[in-house]
């Protein structure tokens, strides 16, 4: 153990409590009643992992949790951040913020305790696969088929791609994908002679001969042709295409069926951060409550779930951002409104909307999620 924490609270009695339960942990303490004195004893010893109080004057913990994250030392610390509001639009602004988890007060310090550690686990577990590369996955997958979840992959991506960034989407669906058809791609060889390999021969060169790079920079695995033989593939292929495609790139997207499968059981619990794409009508916003309960279920300690609402055609009376954040205790990180001349053109180009119509309102959500993301 013996990591570094560094705890920012402007209360004395909350830095003295949450300092004594993890020194009796084993982890090291570095203690600041405000940003300022956070940055330097940051400045002093790059700590493993921040928690920072969201309400303290002058400098937010929000604020500080975005300077943070545009250092280059700390970009990608984990951290916690703590507040006594428990409002969903108060966990969206410290996710935005950059934070990995949302800790409301009182705090319970058994609960820290576990959250501390489930986060520095991994963060070890994420540099030991990206092996020196800390490939983050993140995952998207519909509350019900057709909500748009490939267009969502594919315009991320590119704009992470765009950020100089080595971008991996692999479309793990169990039918013919569409990825290559999006991006005017031919030659795809896919994943059909992986699918129900022997776990030896999944490695990171086999998978590397199957990806395929776009002019935007984006890199590309289409499912295999098969469906049968795709439909067969167990967990344990699943999660070793996923850890050779970790070697490739900074991230990797994971485009997911609507339904449990076992790209699901594998890309979930290995996903720093899940996307659920739901509609903004109630048959799709009850489909995406189920799922995601079943999501939080399955995903490992500290993964981050947000909600991206997908208006794929007008609708007469749409269900607001804040309705589906209330019925879905999950925060909505971009609405994206219906624009289908702008994604048929963009298809007939094979190029991304981000690409093809960047000033439209639809482009600047899908950047608006890849930044958050990012």
């Amino acid at each position: 153990m013996n990591e570094l924490i560094l705890i920012v609270d402007d209360e004395v009695n909350t830095l003295k409590l949450l300092g004594m339960a993890l020194e009796r942990e084993g982890y090291r303490i570095s203690a600041a009643q405000d940003a300022r004195t956070a940055l330097e004893r940051v400045a002093a010893a790059v700590p493993d992992l921040a928690i920072l109080d969201v309400m303290m004057p002058g400098v937010s913990g929000l604020d500080l949790c975005q300077q943070l994250r545009a250092r280059r030392e700390t970009a990608n610390l984990p951290i916690i951040l703590l507040s006594a509001k428990d409002q969903v639009a108060d966990r969206v602004a410290g996710l935005k913020a950059g934070a990995d988890e949302y800790l409301v007060k009182p705090i319970d310090p058994v609960e820290l305790i576990v959250r501390v550690a489930s986060l520095l686990e991994r963060t070890r577990r994420l540099r030991a696969e990206g092996a020196g590369r800390a490939a983050k996955t993140i995952s998207f997958i519909g509350a019900k088929g057709g909500s748009g979840t490939t267009s969502v992959v594919l315009n991320v991506g590119t704009w992470l791609a765009s950020q100089q960034a080595e971008v991996v989407a692999v479309e793990l669906r169990g039918q013919a994908g569409s990825f290559a058809t999006l991006l005017g791609l031919k030659g795809a060889r896919g994943l059909d002679e992986l699918a129900e390999a022997e776990l030896r021969r999944i490695t990171a060169q086999e998978v590397a001969r199957r990806v395929l790079r776009h002019a935007s920079g984006l890199q590309v695995v289409c499912p295999a042709a098969d469906r049968v033989g795709f439909e067969r593939m167990g967990v344990d292929q699943a999660q070793a295409i996923l850890a050779g495609l970790r070697e490739l790139g900074d991230y990797v997207l994971v485009d997911l069926p609507s339904i449990p499968t076992a790209a699901v059981e594998a890309a979930i619990p290995a996903s720093r951060s899940v996307v659920l794409l739901v509609e903004p009508v109630r048959d799709s916003v009850e489909r995406a409550s189920a799922m995601a309960s079943f999501l939080q279920s399955i995903a490992q300690a500290g993964a981050v779930l947000l909600a991206v609402a997908v208006t794929r055609a007008p609708i007469a009376a749409p269900l607001s951002v804040s309705e589906i954040e209330e019925r879905l205790a999950v925060p909505v990180a971009a609405a994206i409104p219906p624009a289908p001349d702008a994604f048929a053109r963009a298809a007939n180009l094979g190029r991304p909307v981000i690409l093809t119509d960047p000033s439209s309102t639809a482009a600047q959500a899908f950047v608006q999620l890849a930044g958050l993301l990012r």
